[in-house]
């Protein structure tokens, strides 16, 4: 069996949807959530220790201007992980996949990180037949602001990979999930954070508003040496 692996990340393509979404459209938002995404999620991709994998950065076309202005201001980015315009993501994704009768869909946000192994855990795991999902239960969430980490714990984060029959995909065929992310745990799946691993990371900062509410419901350690350690393994 043949498989790519693609890693997705939704940058400002949910603001054709309007209502709250629209901030994502503004040159004050992208300039922000760049500087994070550099900061922390491309870390994240670069120190990747199998670097054969894809990733996708989808983006609005309306931004198309803002975005490259922006990604002008930084280190030219590695031919395997690349800022998509919405609308050609479909075509791109498919030429990426070619021939592979198999492809993992994984999931990240555009603040946050996996541990630097996770592709290369991917690449050597074997999932039984039928499996759908690869689910990340164990993490950390990392307070930016002030440098603190705490552990955390969920069923089904948004932190998980799907598992394609690359034809059926490209036909039109995709899982469906019933309440979001929390959904996904519902579809055939196997847990890849056992034996202690921890294999995400939250990263709240200033600006991610919905995130803010995890500094209250979890116990951080603050000890610089032991964050720095924990650091290290994502970015």
């Amino acid at each position: 069996m043949t498989k790519a692996i693609i890693v997705e990340i939704e940058f400002n393509n949910r603001s054709n949807r309007g209502g709250v979404y629209r901030i994502g459209l503004t040159p004050q938002w992208i300039k922000y959530r760049m500087s994070i995404f550099m900061k922390y999620t491309l870390q994240s991709l670069l120190k990747q220790t199998n670097q054969n994998f894809h990733a996708f950065i989808r983006y609005t076309e309306r931004t198309e201007g803002i975005i490259r202005a922006e990604l002008a201001k930084y280190p030219k980015l590695p031919a395997n992980i690349r800022f998509v315009a919405d609308k050609k993501y479909g075509k791109k994704l498919q030429r990426t996949v070619g021939s592979s009768s198999t492809f993992y869909l994984v999931r990240l946000d555009c603040d946050d990180t996996y541990h630097r192994t996770m592709i290369d855990q991917l690449h050597k795991y074997k999932p039984k037949q039928g499996t759908r999902a690869l689910i990340n239960q164990a993490g950390y969430i990392y307070d930016s602001v002030r440098h603190r980490v705490a552990t955390v714990s969920k069923s089904s984060p948004p932190f998980y990979t799907w598992i394609y029959n690359s034809e059926q995909y490209f036909g039109g065929y995709r899982y469906k999930t019933v309440d979001g992310h929390s959904g996904v745990i519902k579809h055939k799946h196997e847990v890849l954070t056992k034996s202690g691993k921890r294999n995400y990371m939250v990263v709240v900062h200033n600006k991610n508003t919905l995130n803010q509410r995890l500094l209250n419901r979890h116990t951080f350690i603050s000890n610089k040496a032991k964050v720095d350690a924990i650091l290290g393994k994502f970015i």
